[in-house]
Order: structure tokens, then sequence, then C-alpha cells
């Protein structure tokens, strides 16, 4: 049972980490009837529709037997029911972001995720060995909230952040009319004679 990454032709806008240079993506599927064929071709598939050439050694689709699966999602958290009437799987939809020592750092729940979100989540994951400056301003103002799955503002951080904006905008300002003026026009003295 793997999941569509994107809808066909979509290009993953917000998030220009790319897989196999900043991150790996692990697909797996918890049908033990799936097999290496299965994941081959929709590894394939998966491949188009990211559309972004270069990517490939950075996607890992993978399949087991029954007693492996289960060990996986045990380990992972995560939980799933075969329906025999409907011959289908009932399960959750979410996406995890391992940290690279492989313990879980967020959950995304649902089908569509933010990029910022899914950007965020990434940078903070990798113990600051991916992402810029920028993306380490925006952790600070912003933290993940593990009840919704997603990244909220932290008004007082942003607060501080915009305060030191203007302190540091404010003092450059101030130092360029002090030397302007200890430079520039001098003031007429009165001669007495």
């Amino acid at each position: 049972m793997y999941r569509d990454p994107g809808r066909r032709g979509e290009q993953p806008e917000g998030v220009s980490l790319n897989p196999g240079r900043d991150f790996e993506a692990v697909f797996f599927s918890f049908d033990p009837k799936d097999t290496p064929e299965t994941a081959s071709s929709k590894r394939k598939l998966y491949l188009q529709r990211y559309g972004r050439p270069g990517t490939a050694n950075g996607w890992h689709f993978l399949t087991g037997d029954e007693t492996n699966i289960k060990a996986l999602t045990d380990a992972i958290g995560y939980h799933y029911k075969y329906d025999p009437q409907t011959q289908q799987f009932a399960h959750a939809s979410g996406i995890m972001i391992l940290t690279p020592d492989g313990h879980i750092s967020k959950y995304f729940y649902g089908v569509e995720y933010a990029a910022r979100d899914l950007r965020l989540g990434l940078v903070e994951a990798s113990a600051d060995k991916i992402g810029t400056p920028v993306d380490q301003i925006l952790l600070f103002c912003y933290h993940y909230d593990p009840a919704t799955g997603k990244y909220g503002a932290i008004t007082m951080n942003i607060l501080r952040v915009a305060g030191a904006g203007f302190v540091l905008v404010s003092g450059t300002v101030l130092l360029f009319a002090f030397r302007r003026d200890s430079h520039g026009v001098r003031r007429p003295t009165e001669h007495i004679g």
C-alpha cells in the first residue's frame, strides 16, 4: 500500500531540499502480497511524478513478509487493519520524519502537507546538517505542535526577532547620522571682535 507523494506533474514547491542529497525518502508497503517488482514499478511511477532529475538515489521502496512488516510498524507505532469484506487495509495516512540516527522526530498526518512544515521538519530533524540561516530563524519563530502535526508561530519569539531587527536598523541609521554630523557641515562660530 504505497501512497502517492504528489499529484501528476506537480513540482514540490517550497521544498528545495532534494532526496539523495539532503534526505532519504523511504516508502514501505504493509501488504505482504506486494513484491519487489511492485515496489520497483511504484518507484518508477513516483519518480516520474516527482519530476526532479538527479534524485533517484534518494527514493527507497520496501516490501517484506508479514513478520517483518509487523516488526517495523510496531517499532514506529503505525497501526492498520485488513478488512476481508472490502479486501482493503484501513489505516491512517501520514509521513514520519526521522533523525539521521533513526529516531522519529515528527509525524505529519493527512495526505497533503504544507511545504513550510516539511522543510522545517527536515531541517530540525537533521540537527543543523541541512538548511539555511533563514531556516534557523524560522525554527526560532515556529514550533512544532504534535497535536496538530504542524508548525505554528510562537508570538514571543517573533516579537523578539522583530525587536532585534528594529534595534539593528535603528542603530545603523543613528550610526550613519552621527558619522555624517561629525564629518559634515560645521556650525559657524561667532567672532567677537
